[in-house]
């Protein structure tokens, strides 16, 4: 098993997943907040910022450092076709992670590619699949008004 993921409660926005025999939380910062603090047990590592008019963000700070990384979509074939591609940039610059998104006959399709296959950070992952979701959700909010 290399990563497990659960929702502590079925109400909650919070999500807690375990890798390496850590584990891992996103747990929102308020109520009516954008941020959710990234915790490796009690420690806060870093923090999501969901923005809707600009680009989604995720900073995770070390000891002396701080990366930041943003998601950004694409579409993938017709313009009429539901395929996406979304793309992990580090600082803004550098291309870490593509997540290719499909919707066939009603049935969700995911893959994910790292652009660098030795160093991969599943914990980067789960953040831009965290993203992915929330932009998912916010164009299909904006559709139905």
């Amino acid at each position: 098993m290399i990563i497990k993921g659960v929702r502590p409660k079925w109400y909650s926005s919070n999500i807690q997943f375990f890798h390496n025999n850590k584990t891992y939380e996103l747990k929102k910062k308020g109520f009516w907040g954008t941020t959710f603090a990234i915790l490796e047990g009690e420690r806060q590592i870093g923090d999501i910022k969901l923005n809707l008019k600009t680009v989604n963000t995720i900073t995770l700070r070390d000891n002396n450092s701080s990366l930041q990384y943003g998601l950004e979509t694409e579409r993938a074939g017709k313009w009429y076709a539901s395929n996406r591609k979304y793309l992990l940039y580090q600082n803004g610059e550098t291309q870490i992670l593509t997540i290719h998104y499909a919707l066939k006959k009603w049935k969700e399709s995911l893959s994910a590619e790292f652009n660098d296959k030795s160093n991969a950070n599943y914990i980067l992952l789960i953040f831009a699949l965290f993203l992915m979701r929330h932009e998912q959700n916010s164009e299909s909010s904006a559709a139905n008004i």
